[in-house]
């Protein structure tokens, strides 16, 4: 188990920052002028250090989520997907819901950002799924 740890977490990392720097460079990254139009908007984004901490945070989480699903499906993918899907459910259309009631700003960022954890929560756990079949010992034949 802690031999799959030392190797998930970091791999969860590696993917959801993947994902971040595709969606970044093909133009997919939220659009922030809907909340610069309202003056909330932060152009220079987050500091380095804590966007690698925010990153480590989820990537442990996903984990976590992985690992409390697991075996659960019958299918090393499903339990990845479904865990990706769950974990999507918070970062997408509960966060957005969240954000449009409590202080009224535009929601068309955070869809944008739900998207791309749409793309990136299962990606990360079917990592972490494909990860945990390879680690499993082989099984005898009967």
């Amino acid at each position: 188990m802690l031999r799959y740890l030392l190797l998930a977490l970091p791999l969860a990392v590696l993917v959801l920052a993947l994902v971040a720097f595709a969606a970044d460079s093909l133009g997919f990254a939220p659009d922030l002028a809907p909340l610069a139009a309202r003056g909330v908007a932060a152009s220079e984004g987050l500091p380095r250090g804590l966007s690698a901490a925010a990153l480590a945070f989820e990537g442990t989480a996903l984990v976590a989520l992985y690992l409390l699903l697991e075996g659960r499906f019958g299918r090393w993918w499903l339990d990845g997907l479904a865990a990706g899907l769950a974990a999507w459910l918070f970062r997408g259309p509960i966060l957005v819901l969240a954000v449009a009631a409590i202080v009224r700003l535009p929601t068309a960022p955070f869809w944008e950002a739900a998207r791309v954890a749409l793309l990136a929560d299962p990606a990360a756990t079917l990592a972490l799924a494909a990860l945990a079949r390879a680690m499993r010992p082989a099984r005898a034949a009967e």
